[in-house]
């Protein structure tokens, strides 16, 4: 069961990372992001081009590098876990600062980061740290074709899940769909 679990965090996570840092190649939200950032730093010529550029590429690198093979898992089952504690510092610092930082999560520049993402990005933490706990106590062991297959149907339903949050959000969120806009007509 260790084997089907640690393959299903490694794919999941790959996943994300893998979404997140290609739908960033798209648009230019990436860049707004580190330029609303780049205002907030105390730092002349922050260079917010290099930085976005550099945020893609490490999400891109660290999404293929778990689907390397066992040989990467652990550092990049590390660079992971820490890459997601700083998303969730960083919606923490949205949540509390005056002026909130824009969200180009999975290339989206259309929301704020705020509590949702705070937890959200908690959670990837855990998840991620958990499939390092796992790796570490799994060593390169694969598993069977089989039971790959669910653990990457699996992770393909995290990953969605995880690309759609936003979306998810508003959907679920108090008050969304909760009144018509017209009333019902009476029977």
């Amino acid at each position: 069961m260790l084997v089907l679990t640690t393959f299903f965090l490694q794919a999941a996570v790959a996943g994300i990372f893998l979404t997140s840092g290609l739908s960033k190649v798209r648009g230019e939200a990436n860049l707004r992001t580190w330029a609303d950032l780049a205002e907030r730093l105390p730092v002349p010529r922050f260079p917010a081009r290099a930085a976005s550029h550099t945020h893609i590429a490490v999400e891109l690198l660290v999404g293929v590098a778990l689907l390397a093979g066992t040989w990467v898992r652990v550092p990049a089952l590390v660079a992971a876990t820490v890459l997601f504690a700083v998303f969730a510092l960083l919606a923490l610092y949205s949540v509390r600062a005056e002026k909130a930082v824009t969200c180009s999560c999975f290339g989206k520049a259309e929301s704020v980061l705020g509590w949702p993402h705070v937890w959200r990005n908690a959670v990837l933490t855990a998840l991620a740290a958990a499939g390092l706990g796992c790796s570490l106590a799994l060593g390169p062991e694969l598993p069977t074709l089989g039971g790959a297959a669910v653990a990457l149907a699996a992770a393909v339903a995290v990953t969605a899940a995880a690309f759609y949050f936003d979306d998810l959000v508003d959907l679920f969120s108090p008050g969304a769909g909760g009144t018509p806009s017209t009333p019902l007509p009476h029977a």
